[in-house]
């Protein structure tokens, strides 16, 4: 009897450990890999040309932002755009014009969408 429970212990140390184990090894993907796939994403389905023309119209004032480039930033959703905004912007190089720049964003935002609702769909 007492060979049995010593026996169901020691498989029960074995599952324990080989569960420790495959965890251990299992590919976990941190937040900022996630962060970072999200943002390319985004990115992704703005296009080069369009995502310059965005960043330029937000960070700069500069370049206007074509009814096709609106109707991707559509596209893209609001939570995209203001992801992408808000990681720019923790940069050094940027950060100090937050308080121009968040206002500009939500206006080129908010252009795009009535932009977008007034272009004519391309066949």
């Amino acid at each position: 009897m007492a060979r049995s429970r010593n026996f169901g212990f020691v498989v029960f140390l074995l599952l324990a450990s080989a569960v420790v184990v495959l965890s251990v090894k299992v590919k976990r993907t941190d937040p900022a890999t996630q962060t970072y796939n999200y943002l390319v994403d985004c990115a992704s389905k703005l296009g080069e040309k369009c995502g310059e023309a965005i960043f330029f119209n937000i960070f700069t004032g500069q370049k206007h932002t074509t009814p096709d480039c609106c109707k991707k930033l559509v596209k893209m959703g609001k939570q995209c755009h203001e992801a992408m905004v808000g990681f720019i912007i923790l940069s050094p190089d940027f950060s100090k014009n937050a308080s121009i720049t968040v206002p500009r964003s939500k206006k080129v935002w908010n252009q795009c969408v009535l932009s977008a609702k007034e272009a004519p769909s391309k066949p």
